[in-house]
């Protein structure tokens, strides 16, 4: 019969006083204070399990030995091996040589030729750190020492030497990485890049987490022959119902760059700022209110474009625009009611000033939902608004809209028809104020007033056949608006037919009224459903207009959602102009998707007269990528301004991913918009080779060379 000793001894350390130490053993032995055991033996002691070949513990000075195939289990978190540890449980202190520790949360193991640890540290002796497989790591980093702390589950290499396979990559004196992911302020990984203009480009991100609700990122950066920036986000979440993000930045041109490029600015500066909060009229003001409230602001600020371009190394991420528009939305809805206001206000790039550009601070808006009344035959439903429209320097006035459509509905020939009548009545009130403009005579600004009545009347159905598996629904409709009575009084009578499309007179600025029409309206919608799942939609719809200047027609508009195959699809929206006999909007896109090839190819086109004058364009882009196997995948894509005759981008790359490494090359041309001296509209060509580098799970980064930066 094999013998079994289990021996249990209370730790009479002060520091250990509540642990319990169990060693278990099918061969043992007592010598004095000295217990050993052999044959499969295990210990237990706080969240630990230790086994080894052979153990030993000295319960007069705490001391636990193991020798051959030293094996310690953490909470099903952590393991260490090793050939020989021993532990000083009244010191707290543990040595083991050589150490090898793996974390099975995140995959990172750590090998060194031997540790001592005390407490929550531990001291470690040269060695390796990787993620992939411990016996032929993709990755790993070799370091001349290191050191760890439990508590805060950091790790310091010191001297490390990053290798590829066996190659050798990088050099860092010091390199730190935390090993959970718990929010803690230090170094983040830099970013590096070489310009032919710009020089070498660093930046180095710091962040701060003192607390739970808040952290700040500063990303300071340097452009050897350019010049240098510092770039700031704050995040924050200030309740259970909101957070947002304060971003701003400031970058300093070296005059010799500023004076070669003509760049507009020497200085470059801006902010954006994102808040949203689903509950403040409750949380704010304290009011026990049914329904639901929200915030919403989205605000940006800077005095040139390059304010964005700047912001990092990857110029072709950047999206850059002439016009910026900021934005406060509030609104409070219930069952019933819904009540908001918004405030929009618009910077343009390409002009030096913009006090004379009009802003709208605020519009109020209340709607009355719809209301089904007398059996759903009856429905209604109002909406208010006021609308204050201001700028610094010009006119300004405060527009005042209602619109109340009452509509009769009724189901014909048991619901084969459906039928309806609505009367639509609409109000305008238009008051100025604010001085006059410099060539304004009397009168020119009148309070405006305005009424209208129309009528609808429409008819439809939804027809269904089934094909065996295949179904087809057909949804012809017909609706025709009878312009009923206008009322023009003040502003609006006096402007009335004179401020048309293409009149850009000052005064003009405020009238937004179009001419009454009748219009009759074909809508015809096709939908196939294959096992019960939809593969085509196809709307089609054509509008004709009937006012005093006669009859015309308006663009026959289709649009087409075709899923063809599994894997292709094809979508197509199309405008024909009757009155030209053309083609005036068009946009296609093909899609191939058999989750090894994708491809994807668009069109967007379009042909319109704007103000007497065609306004033409003709955009291409593709992009398209092979998964050649598990790791590699191949990856393009372009985009060209065909009528500009410009390539806007164009991008080929490769991807090399593993569980533990990510490699990535790719080649990248990007045009990009610039504020210069001579031209508002100037744009950059860059041309950019990139580096990706991801270490699962520490991290990585991109690195980037600038070949080319031509002005254009």
């Amino acid at each position: 019969m094999r013998k079994v000793l289990s021996i249990s001894i209370i730790a009479c350390s002060a520091l250990l006083a509540n642990d319990r130490v169990e060693l278990f053993g099918s061969n043992a032995q007592t010598n004095g204070s000295i217990v050993t055991a052999t044959g499969n033996p295990v210990i237990t002691y706080q969240d630990k399990i230790l086994t080894a070949e052979r153990l030993s513990y000295d319960h007069n000075t705490s001391v636990i030995e193991a020798e051959g195939n030293v094996t310690v289990f953490q909470e099903g978190k952590q393991h260490v091996m090793s050939d020989y540890t021993k532990l000083n449980m009244d010191m707290n202190t543990r040595q083991s040589r050589p150490f090898y520790m793996i974390d099975h949360d995140n995959g990172l193991w750590v090998s060194t030729k031997q540790s001592d640890a005390c407490e929550s540290k531990i001291d470690l002796a040269s060695g390796m750190v990787s993620g992939c497989n411990s016996t032929d790591p993709l990755w790993k980093i070799r370091f001349s020492s290191a050191n760890y702390n439990t508590d805060s589950m950091w790790m310091n290499l010191y001297n490390a030497r990053l290798y590829i396979d066996d190659v050798p990559l990088f050099y860092l004196p010091y390199f730190g990485y935390p090993t959970d992911t718990t929010r803690r302020s230090g170094l983040l990984i830099p970013t590096l890049g070489i310009s032919s203009s710009e020089g070498f480009y660093y930046q180095q991100p710091i962040y701060l987490a003192p607390q739970d609700w808040w952290d700040l990122e500063l990303k300071p950066q340097i452009r050897t022959t350019r010049g240098s920036g510092l770039y700031t986000d704050f995040r924050f979440v200030d309740t259970a119902s909101s957070f947002g993000s304060i971003k701003a930045g400031y970058f300093k041109e070296q005059s010799a760059y500023a004076l070669e490029q003509d760049l507009a600015h020497i200085k470059h500066y801006g902010y954006d700022v994102n808040y949203r909060h689903s509950a403040f009229l409750q949380e704010w003001f304290g009011l026990k209110i049914d329904g639901e409230s929200g915030l919403y602001v989205n605000g940006s600020w800077m005095n040139d474009v390059d304010y964005l371009n700047l912001q990092g190394s990857d110029e072709t991420q950047n999206v850059t625009t002439s016009q910026i528009l900021s934005r406060i939305n509030a609104y409070y809805s219930d069952e019933d009611d819904y009540l908001a206001m918004y405030l929009k206000h618009y910077q343009y790039l390409d002009v030096v000033d913009n006090s004379k550009t009009i802003q709208i601070l605020p519009t109020v808006n209340y709607h009355h939902y719809l209301e089904n009344l007398l059996n759903d035959h009856l429905l209604f439903n109002a909406d208010v608004s006021a609308t204050n429209y201001y700028r610094p320097d010009g006119k300004r006035a405060i527009e005042a809209n209602l619109n109340v459509p009452l509509t009769l509905q009724a189901g014909l020939f048991d619901n084969l028809i459906d039928t309806s009548y609505t009367a639509n009545v609409s109000g305008r009130l238009l008051e100025f104020y604010g001085y006059p403009q410099a060539n304004e005579t009397n009168g020119e600004y009148q309070t405006g007033q305005y009424a209208q009545l129309d009528h609808t009347f429409k008819i439809g159905s939804s027809l269904v056949k089934a094909y065996g598996e295949t179904s087809h629904v057909i949804a012809p409709d017909v609706s025709y608006t009878l312009a009923g009575s206008r009322f023009y009084d003040g502003y609006y009578d006096r402007y009335h037919g004179t401020c048309v499309a293409g009149n850009t007179a000052p005064v003009c600025e405020f009238y937004s009224l179009q001419d009454p029409s009748d219009t009759l309206s074909l809508g015809l919608n096709n939908y196939l459903f294959e096992k019960g799942k939809q593969t085509l939609v196809d709307r089609l719809s054509q509008n004709f207009r009937y006012d005093k200047t006669g009859n015309y027609y308006g663009e026959l508009m289709n649009e087409l959602e075709w899923e063809i195959t599994q894997a292709v699809s094809y979508y197509n929206v199309t405008a024909l102009n009757h009155d030209r006999s053309r083609i005036t909007k068009e946009l296609n896109t093909v899609r191939y998707n058999d989750d090894r090839v994708t491809v994807s190819i668009n069109h967007s086109y379009t042909d319109e007269l704007r103000n007497g004058t065609i306004a033409y364009s003709s955009y291409w882009s593709a992009d398209a990528s092979y998964q050649y196997n598990r790791y590699y995948r191949i990856f393009g894509l372009i985009a060209y301004d065909y009528h500009a005759d410009l390539m806007k981008r164009s991008e080929i790359g490769f991807m090399y991913s593993q569980r533990c490494l990510d490699l990535g090359l790719r080649f990248v041309q990007n045009n990009r918009p610039v504020l210069t001296n001579l031209n508002s509209n100037n744009s950059i060509n860059d041309s950019y080779i990139f580096l990706t580098l991801i270490l699962k799970p520490i991290g990585g980064s991109s690195f980037n060379y600038k070949i080319t930066n031509h002005q254009q």
